[in-house]
């Protein structure tokens, strides 16, 4: 009978003990989750508030968010060599950049390339492709500066499902992303900077006037 008393006792103290690991387990998971989805939203796990990308040439800025609260947008076009898609938007990009540069309003646009596959399993650039890249958009005769993109870049890519390439981003000051579009041709493009400059202004009276509430 003691013995019997003894084993339950033993099983009630291990139960109790496993009752508050578990406990632990799940305060620790909680806490842990809760600080990873913090991490994410600082770096930006959608966007690309904390990026920093490497221009093609020397004389271009390198593109963060100091750079981009400059402009009303900034306009990224993600591509890759390998893609005939990719090298044939080329014109549509440059003319999209062309008449950005001529709008007749104070909207100012920062049209960019953003260029994939350009280094290897250790995130290190690779300098043949880098050199191609180049001659692609030396022979399209590419007007708007190219970047390269890096492992965030990849990253933020991958978190926004993007998948299909070209695709153009829109960005606002922050560097949060406005839209993406596929598809769309220069004219196009023009055209739908357009609505998200009005949407921008609609947006930006409003907080003017609640504001002056």
């Amino acid at each position: 009978m003691q013995f019997n008393k003894l084993a339950k006792r033993i099983v009630r103290i291990v139960g109790i003990l496993a009752a508050v690991l578990m406990l632990v387990f799940f305060c620790g998971y909680l806490i842990f989750g809760k600080k990873e989805a913090e991490k994410s939203e600082e770096a930006g796990a959608d966007d690309f508030t904390s990026i920093s990308l490497v221009p093609f040439s020397e004389e271009d800025p390198v593109l963060t968010k100091d750079v981009m609260k400059d402009y009303d947008f900034t306009v990224m076009e993600i591509w890759y060599p390998g893609s005939a898609d990719c090298v044939r938007y080329m014109s549509e990009m440059n003319m999209f950049a062309e008449e950005c540069l001529h709008r007749d309003d104070e909207m100012y646009a920062y049209v960019t390339g953003v260029c994939l596959n350009l280094d290897d399993l250790n995130g290190n650039v690779v300098t043949t492709r880098l050199d191609a890249a180049k001659e692609i958009c030396s022979r399209e005769n590419v007007s708007f500066h190219q970047y390269i993109a890096n492992p965030d870049t990849v990253r933020i890519l991958h978190t926004l499902q993007i998948k299909d390439y070209p695709t153009v981003i829109f960005l606002n000051r922050e560097g949060k992303v406005v839209d993406i579009v596929q598809g769309m041709n220069g004219k196009e493009l023009c055209v739908h900077l357009d609505t998200l400059v009005d949407d921008y202004m609609k947006e930006k009276r409003k907080a003017e006037r609640e504001k002056e509430k």
